[in-house]
């Protein structure tokens, strides 16, 4: 009996020294890249413990300006990874080569539970019929009749708690407030509906307490590829996924219900959901309930947390810069008014130093700060380097947003005039600022959003003058999450304009 206990311990150790001298310093199942530079990773697990030590935004960030913007990496049950963090690769792989480059399996089969079958979690025909039906709501008519009657009216709401502050001066989370009217907004907009986020600001939205659980836990599948479902099967996030995914399908498949229930209501396309509900295939047929449900929780995570993120890193910026403060009051102040204190759709273009400032947020903290895409087949970048087959391709918004080598020596500083002063000005190029993705998967909410955040900052700032509170990490940190919200509350106080 110990001999032959004693012959399986010498097999395992013998594999063991096996894969350990054919995997020195990479993660097991990866082949050899010594053509490129990269930080050296442990025997069969690659890069893992740093990039749990530090999280993937911010190793690549680290991978970026010690490597440059061709290097790789490896991580245990994903594989290698080939960094393009500059504009002429991105635009190669997002462009150029683009059906060569897809979204990942793994990554489709870890966020299954929350996205389901949407436009940010498939490939292929599924995915431009999604996105050549959505793109029917973010132009025209649906935009301006639509859309932009929400935003006023949200905008309206917002400044009534504004004045509510001022009045009791207590202090208060700004970015849970922007969580609040982004959702609110969007529920009007998706199904019509009024989640009362601005009207009982005191209590907690349901929908949304689901929403957030169900992302967090989501980017912690993507962050352990290999162990998710066993921490999920003997922990409790399992069940608080499982539930809080429930949730949110019931939700929508009620409202679906009754509006099929109602042919009437689908014969006024006033929504997202009646735009989808009366929409075809090509043989006729008409979308599912859980095609719908899918399809409008992609599109509130799209119109919800990004919008309001980048709100409320905007208002951080813009309290800890006194000089864009300075400039943007006064933009303000020269094209609204008590008449006039809500800018209308036509009047937002004129609004540049907004605009920018908004850009220069997004520049340094994008909204999804990642992207990674499978090489389907063996390719070459334009400066000569070989993707192979089964590789994933990654670039950061996060890093590229602060390398000097495509915006300037002053690439980490918060400068609204970058977008000015440029040859490319408020339209830079969709491969250096990736912000909103870049290529035919461009976000078709660029416009939505720009908008939505530009009505609500301006109405602000021409009355209210906001107050951080003293003691709060600066920058602040970001939290875990498919998007980039920030990890702690912004708490502020808000004092009326002189």
């Amino acid at each position: 009996m110990i001999s032959i206990i004693t012959s399986i311990f010498i097999i395992l150790l013998g594999i063991l020294l096996y894969l350990i001298i054919k995997y020195p310093d990479r993660s097991i199942g990866t082949n050899a890249r010594p053509d490129l530079t990269g930080p050296k990773g442990l025997p069969l697990i690659g890069n893992l413990f740093k990039i749990r030590e530090k999280g993937l935004t911010k190793f690549m960030y680290d991978v970026l300006m010690i490597y440059g913007p061709i290097a790789t990496f490896t991580f245990p049950g994903l594989g290698r990874f080939i960094t393009i963090n500059d504009p002429e690769s991105i635009e190669y792989v997002m462009k150029t080569n683009f059906d060569n480059y897809i979204k990942t399996p793994g990554s489709r089969i870890r966020l299954l539970d929350l996205l389901g079958d949407g436009i940010f979690n498939v490939n292929g025909q599924m995915w431009k019929f999604q996105r050549k039906l959505a793109s029917h709501l973010f132009y025209g008519k649906n935009f301006r009749e639509i859309i932009c009657v929400v935003f006023e009216e949200e905008t309206k709401n917002f400044l009534k708690i504004m004045e509510k502050k001022v009045n009791s001066g207590e202090i208060f989370d700004l970015q849970e407030l922007f969580y609040r009217f982004t959702l609110n907004s969007f529920g009007k907009i998706t199904f019509g509906l009024d989640f009362d986020c601005l009207t009982n600001i005191k209590n907690p939205v349901k929908f949304a307490v689901a929403f957030d659980l169900a992302q967090t836990i989501t980017n912690k599948r993507v962050t352990n590829p290999y162990l998710w479902r066993c921490n999920e099967m003997f922990t409790d996030e399992g069940h608080k996924i499982r539930e809080a995914c429930k949730y949110l399908s019931d939700f929508a498949y009620d409202i679906i219900r009754k509006r099929r229930s109602n042919p009437e209501y689908l014969k006024n396309p006033k929504d997202i959901l009646n735009l989808f509900m009366n929409a075809e295939y090509e043989n006729g047929e008409k979308l599912t309930d859980k095609e719908l449900k899918d399809i409008i929780i992609n599109l509130i995570i799209a119109g919800r947390d990004t919008t309001a993120q980048e709100l409320a890193w905007m208002m951080y910026n813009v309290m800890v810069n006194p000089n864009v403060e300075g400039k943007l009051v006064e933009e303000v102040n020269s094209l609204l008014s008590e008449d006039n204190p809500i800018p209308k759709y036509d009047d937002i273009k004129q609004f540049e130093y907004t605009q920018a400032t908004f850009y220069e947020t997004l520049r340094l903290h994008p909204a999804v700060p990642i992207s990674i895409k499978l090489c389907l087949k063996d390719d070459m970048l334009p400066n000569g380097t070989p993707i192979y087959a089964g590789e994933l391709v990654n670039w950061s918004s996060w890093a590229t947003g602060r390398d000097e080598r495509i915006w300037g020596e002053n690439a980490k500083i918060f400068s609204p005039e970058r977008f000015l002063n440029s040859e490319d000005g408020l339209k830079p190029s969709q491969y250096k600022f990736t912000s909103f993705n870049c290529g035919p998967r461009l976000c078709l909410g660029q416009n939505f959003a720009t908008i939505e955040a530009m009505t609500l900052a301006t109405s602000l700032l021409r009355i209210y003058k906001f107050e951080r509170i003293p003691g709060q990490k600066s920058p602040p940190d970001f939290g875990v999450s498919i998007t980039l919200p920030m990890k702690d509350p912004l708490l502020v106080k808000v004092h009326r304009r002189n």
